[in-house]
């Protein structure tokens, strides 16, 4: 992987993609234009994917072997390095290219396929259908070709130092540009993400890859700077002492990441302790120079330390670097050897321990530099491509405007009408009507009324569909009470393992206070971990939430099931048909009608069918808005509005599609159909009207009817007002009905969101307990080590962030200022 003294990160590997032809399919399934028109761009992206691939897989190979030559020669330096400029400009291209056709088709539209070849394990294709994961694997081929390009060049030069600090600092900018990325989509929540980021892109990975490449970037200055005869020794301790902490500080981030192989973090750990030991040697250089002896040796016996530490990292370390290190130990050897010796026999100086030593304070000269520029560059160098190509975005939004436009229609028209029919149909039911004027004109016949009501039931399924429906609710029911339980599951589960995190650090606590000699059992004052009821505090809450639902639900449903057993034997009458409705409706003696009676009746039946008029008008009224509703569509007027406006003003500062630019539109849409909805405040307005004149007829009708009615009359009406309150009730379970039936599904898909919510409560607190078990094994071991511990204090990131946030005073050289000697705070100036 390195053929000299550096790494570099080798480019990922793709499968060969015809990514011209997976559009095509695209458009053909999801557009309403035809691919052909297409051609060119369609030829165009798949020759581009074609190049990526080849730079990714074949020439990537070809780079490591003709950047490896390329000290021997010249030329062939600078053919590779030119060829690794045209990959450069070709990603750009294709990242720009992606960016722009992402905009245009559904992200789901091409399955990606990409392996990493820098992992311990054996990296298998991770295939993902998704734009913007092959935009994220194409920053990280950026960042990889920024590193070979900076690993590429000469070590012999200062143009090429400079360069290459360049590009390392290119390559880090890239990745941390990645990781950022990576970072906003794992911020998400689970049911939000667009993807889930493979684990080899999580935090701890790309940040090791930073710090390298930074770290790099870093030796590069060191190793110009030791090239220049005047440039001082206290300088070079400071560039060298910050190219160890950087280097520190990717090996902590690969320490943790599961990742990054040993080859890798070996190589690491020795350039760590490399120039720790060489920023030692250049400060002992420094005390000699300022007659302090003993600070002399006691630098050199720090470098003598961590040069032996490097050595016990060198298995499967580069040759190179093993020979630099070979070189470093020779020469603090040899200068410890006189240094100790001078000291013994001339100067007899105190040689301080390491912890008494004035710090190093490192120079940083070195930062991640986000390649924008070039990210600009690749969009004007991208052709413009599916200008007339309408976007997939506009379609997708259409559809879901169109599913909006329903809802607005089913809720401002239809319901409210099924409303008033249902209001009226009950208010009459409560006046016994029809059936107390059908009982007396029509004695033997069964009233239109009752048939129509029998036609209705039969043609909805009547019992068996009922049944069928309660037999559902009780199965979505179970499911619903199964995902309170599995959220509660999560919460229990956190709650033990917490509690057996506690009791194992209450364990390890009194192990080690008895070894103290002090008897504290149970002291848990530094355990910073908030128990499950407070973490957990909004979880659980949700859950409860969802059980006072779910049992206000149940209860709903007990009382539907209990009305439907009162009427299930009526409704079985009105099944029946005829011969049913015959038996179950008495006939009653013929009454000649007396004509006050006869006139009240007549007006009633005219009100009546006043009512059945009013009822024809509204059903066909609401066909003709169905057909007004589908055949105005509101995508031409999306189009329209699409083409008036720039297509980048459709998106906002992260490339998500900005809705409310067509809400104007919609509602403007929405507008024809105004004269329908006031439709509905003039037929309530009629409704009640007439019910107020029926009410006034009915009550005259009653005062009649009581004093001529018969028994035989008065069985039949009793009869026929069963079979129409068993009908208003049917109608009323079917409304219940299917709002339980939309009330559970609506509860199942939120429970899974909420269950979903709780998966990732769980995941988030083991990750929390692991590195808290982790935390406190470390702290204990730390303890060990200290007691009796007089050898080498190797720095960790706790302590290196507590010694450089101290103020230390410069280290200057107490020779006088001389000219063409680099000054540390007027930074490095290469040429």
């Amino acid at each position: 992987m390195a053929t000299n003294n550096l790494l570099n990160v080798p480019l990922r590997h793709t499968s060969l993609i015809d990514l011209g032809q997976e559009l095509s399919l695209a458009i053909t399934e999801k557009f309403f234009q035809p691919p052909s028109l297409f051609d060119k761009d369609l030829n165009y992206l798949t020759t581009l994917r074609n190049e990526i691939q080849t730079i990714s897989n074949s020439k990537g190979a070809e780079l490591h072997s003709s950047s490896s030559s390329s000290s021997s020669s010249s030329s062939s330096s600078s053919s590779s390095l030119t060829q690794l400029e045209s990959h450069l400009n070709k990603l750009f291209t294709y990242f720009a290219s992606l960016e722009s056709i992402s905009k245009k088709f559904p992200q789901d539209s091409v399955l990606f396929s990409w392996t990493p070849t820098i992992y311990k394990q054996n990296s298998t294709p991770i295939n993902v259908a998704l734009f913007k994961f092959e935009q994220l694997n194409v920053i990280f081929q950026i960042a990889c070709v920024y590193s070979i390009m900076g690993w590429a060049q000469s070590r012999h030069s200062d143009e090429g130092l400079k360069k290459s600090c360049q590009y390392f600092q290119l390559a880090a900018g890239a990745f941390n540009f990645l990781n950022e990325q990576v970072q906003r989509v794992t911020a998400m929540n689970l049911k939000d993400r667009p993807f889930e980021p493979q684990e080899d892109w999580d935090n701890n990975t790309i940040l090791c890859l930073v710090y390298l490449m930074l770290a790099q970037a870093q030796e590069a200055i060191w190793q110009k700077a030791i090239h220049g005869e005047t440039t001082k020794d206290s300088i070079i301790a400071r560039l060298a002492v910050q190219t160890s902490e950087l280097y520190a500080d990717a090996l902590n981030y690969s320490q943790t990441s599961r990742y990054i192989n040993l080859e890798w973090q070996n190589h690491i750990t020795v350039k760590k302790y490399h120039f720790l030991a060489a920023a030692h040697l250049r400060t002992s250089n420094v005390a000699l120079d300022n007659f302090q002896y003993g600070e002399q040796v006691a630098h050199l016996r720090v470098a003598q330390d961590a040069v032996k530490v490097a050595v016990k990292h060198k298995k499967y370390v580069n040759s190179f670097v093993i020979e630099d290190l070979t070189g470093l130990q020779e020469i603090v050897d040899a200068k410890l050897r006189v240094a100790e010796k001078d000291n013994d026999l001339i100067y007899l100086k105190i040689v301080p321990p390491e912890n008494e030593l004035k710090h190093i304070a490192g120079a940083l000269m070195v930062k991640p530099i986000s390649p924008s520029e070039k990210f600009q560059l690749g969009k004007t160098q991208a052709p413009v491509l599916f200008d007339e190509l309408l976007p997939y975005v506009i379609i997708h939004y259409a559809q879901a405007l169109r599913e909006r436009q329903d809802d607005y229609v089913r809720g401002k028209i239809f319901e409210p009408i099924q409303g008033l029919n249902h209001m009226m149909t009950k208010f009459l039911n409560e006046k016994n009507l029809p059936a107390s004027i059908d009982a007396l004109e029509q004695p033997e016949n069964i009233p239109d009324s009752i048939v129509h009501h029998s036609r209705d039931i039969m043609d909805h399924g009547g019992v068996n569909s009922i049944e069928n429906e309660l037999l559902n609710l009780s199965g979505l029911r179970k499911e619903c009470l199964h995902l309170i339980q599995e959220c509660q599951l999560r919460v229990d589960m956190d709650r033990q393992e917490d509690l057996l995190l506690r009791q194992g650090h209450e364990k390890e606590q009194e192990q080690e206070q008895e070894q103290e000699q002090e008897q504290k059992p149970g002291d848990l004052s530094h355990y910073q971990r908030q128990t499950t009821d407070v973490a957990a505090r909004v979880l659980i809450e949700k859950i409860h939430k969802m059980r006072e639902y779910l049992d206000l639900a149940v209860h709903g449903d007990i009382q539907v099931e209990q009305k439907f057993n009162s009427i299930k034997d009526t409704l079985a009458v009105l099944m029946g048909g005829y011969a049913s409705l015959h038996k179950f409706i008495p006939n009653s003696n013929y009454v000649k009608l007396d004509k006050n009676v006869a006139n009240v009746v007549a007006e009633l039946r005219t009100a009546l069918n006043d009512w059945d008029s009013i009822e024809s008008s509204r059903s066909q009224f609401l066909q003709d808005v169905e057909i007004k509703n589908r055949d105005n569509n509101i995508l031409p007027k999306l189009i329209q509005e699409y083409k008036q406006r720039k297509e980048d003003a459709l998106y906002d500062n992260q490339g998500q599609f900005q809705t409310n630019a067509f809400e104007l539109v919609y509602e403007s849409h929405l507008k024809m159909l105004d004269l329908d909805i006031s439709y509905i405040q003039q037929t309530k307005l009629e409704q009640q009207q007439l019910e107020s004149r029926i009410d006034t007829i009915n009550t005259q009708f009653i005062q009649l009817y009581t004093s001529t009615v018969n028994s035989t009359q008065q069985k039949r009406q009793m009869a026929m007002q069963q079979l129409d309150s068993a009908y208003v009730m049917y109608t009323e379970i079917k409304v219940n009905l299917n709002e339980g039936l939309k009330f559970y599904h609506d509860f199942i898909t939120r429970g899974n969101n909420v269950l979903r919510d709780a998966e990732e409560y769980l995941r988030n607190r083991r990750m929390e307990s692991r590195e808290l078990e982790m935390e406190m094994k470390l702290k204990m071991t730390k303890k060990r080590q200290q007691v009796g511990n007089n050898n080498l204090q190797i720095p960790v990131r706790g302590q290196k962030d507590t010694a450089t946030s101290r103020e230390q005073p410069k280290l200057v050289s107490p020779r006088g200022q001389k000219s063409n000697v680099w000054d540390p705070n007027s930074g490095i100036k290469f040429g």
